[in-house]
C-alpha cells in the first residue's frame, strides 16, 4: 500500500501538498480546518482510510478487510475515498462506508456514501427579477476541436446505444457532453427560452486542457452563471457536476439532465423546489419543464427560490459544512 494515492482533501496531514485543480485554491477542507486526528483506535470515533481507490487488487483488498476487522472489534465506523468519474463499480468491504462523487442509481451500494464536490462558495450572489421569458446558460466544454475528436466521440455515443439497446439504463453512462449538446440543441430551437451558451473545445478544468487564460476562462463561468435564471448542468464524465454546486451557491436554478443520478442528501433536501430535473427520455422536453417550474411562481416567490438554492447549498451541499454535519451526526448516533 505504500505506492497508493494519498487522498488530496488528506494530504496536508501526511506532509504532502494537496492536488488542486485550476478553480478551487482557498475552498475550506474539513479534514484540515475541523477534524480532530487522534493516535489510537480507543480515541477514535470513526477510522479513515486515507487513500483514494480508483481500482481494488488483491493486495489492497487484504489491507482493507484487516482495517475493517480492526474497525468492528473496536465498534467504530469505517470509511473511504472513491473519487473518481468511472470507478463506482469498485466493490468494498460492506463494512466500509464509501464517500463517492459519482454514482449512479441502478448500482448504488447500501454502503455507498453520496457528496457534494468542492464548490466555491460566492460572497451575497444578486437576486434575479422575474421576466416574461427565462434564460439558460451554459460555459464549457461541449465542443471538439478535430477530426478525430468527432470521430471517437461518436464512435462511443454509437457504442454506448448497442449496449443500451437490451439495457435502456446504459445510455445513461454516455459522456456528458453528449447530454449537453442535445439539451443546448432543444433550447437553442425553443421559443420558451432565451439561451446564452459559450461552447468550449476542451476541458477548462486542467491546466493541460484549458484554452484560454484560466482567470478569464472562470470569469466568464461565473458571469454565463450570474447572468441567467437556469444554469444547464448535466453530468461531466462522472455522474456528477461540479457546476451544479455552484449554480446553486450563486443563487441560479440548476437544469439536471437525470442520468440516473443520486444527488447529496436526496432524503434530507427537497431538491423539487431548486432545481429543474429532466428526465434523459426526455431532454426534448427541456424548454417546457423550465416553463413548467418557472411560471407558476410570482416575481416574490421566484426571488425566494433562488434564495432557497444559495440556503441550502449554505447549510447542507458545501462540502466542509457536509463532512460538518455528517461527523457531527455520526458522533451523536453513537
Amino acid at each position: 500500500m505504500s505506492g497508493r494515492e494519498i487522498h488530496a482533501l488528506l494530504a496536508f496531514h501526511f506532509g504532502e501538498k494537496p492536488w488542486r485543480g485550476v478553480f478551487n485554491e482557498g475552498i475550506s477542507n474539513y479534514f484540515e480546518k475541523e477534524a480532530v486526528f487522534v493516535d489510537t483506535l480507543q480515541d477514535a470515533d470513526a477510522i479513515l482510510l486515507p487513500h483514494n481507490f480508483k481500482n481494488i487488487d488483491a493486495e489492497e483488498s487484504a489491507y482493507i478487510n484487516a482495517q475493517a476487522d480492526e474497525a468492528e472489534k473496536m465498534g467504530v465506523p469505517i470509511f473511504a475515498f472513491a473519487f473518481g468519474d468511472l470507478n463506482d463499480g469498485v466493490v468494498f468491504d460492506p463494512r466500509v462506508r464509501v464517500f463517492r462523487l459519482s454514482v449512479y442509481k441502478s448500482t448504488l451500494q447500501p454502503n455507498d456514501v453520496v457528496i457534494p464536490t468542492t464548490a466555491e462558495s460566492f460572497i451575497d450572489p444578486p437576486v434575479r427579477k422575474k421576466t416574461d421569458i427565462p434564460s439558460v446558460s451554459f460555459c464549457g466544454y461541449a465542443g471538439q476541436k478535430s477530426f478525430w475528436q468527432k470521430l471517437t466521440y461518436y464512435l462511443k455515443h454509437m457504442l454506448w446505444e448497442l449496449r443500451a439497446w437490451r439495457q435502456p439504463i446504459l445510455r445513461a453512462r454516455k459522456q456528458g457532453i453528449y447530454w449537453r449538446k442535445r439539451a443546448m440543441q432543444v433550447l437553442l430551437r425553443s421559443p420558451l427560452v432565451r439561451t446564452n451558451f459559450i461552447i468550449r473545445r476542451s476541458f477548462s478544468g486542467a491546466l493541460r486542457t484549458i484554452e484560454l487564460a484560466p482567470e478569464v476562462a472562470r470569469a466568464e463561468f461565473i458571469k454565463s452563471i450570474q447572468d441567467a435564471d437556469f444554469v444547464l448542468s448535466p453530468k461531466g464524465d462522472g455522474n456528477y457536476s461540479n457546476r451544479f454546486l455552484e449554480t446553486l451557491s450563486l443563487g441560479r436554478i440548476p437544469v439536471l439532465i437525470d442520468t440516473d443520478v443520486v444527488l447529496p442528501l436526496e432524503d434530507e433536501i427537497d431538491y423539487s423546489k431548486i432545481i429543474v430535473r429532466v428526465p434523459m427520455s426526455a431532454v426534448k422536453e427541456t424548454p417546457q419543464l423550465i416553463r413548467k417550474f418557472y411560471d407558476v411562481l410570482s416575481p416574490q416567490e421566484w426571488e425566494e427560490r433562488q434564495r432557497l438554492a444559495r440556503k441550502i447549498f449554505d447549510e447542507y451541499l458545501r462540502q466542509d459544512v457536509f463532512f460538518r454535519r455528517y461527523f457531527a451526526d455520526l458522533k451523536h448516533r453513537t
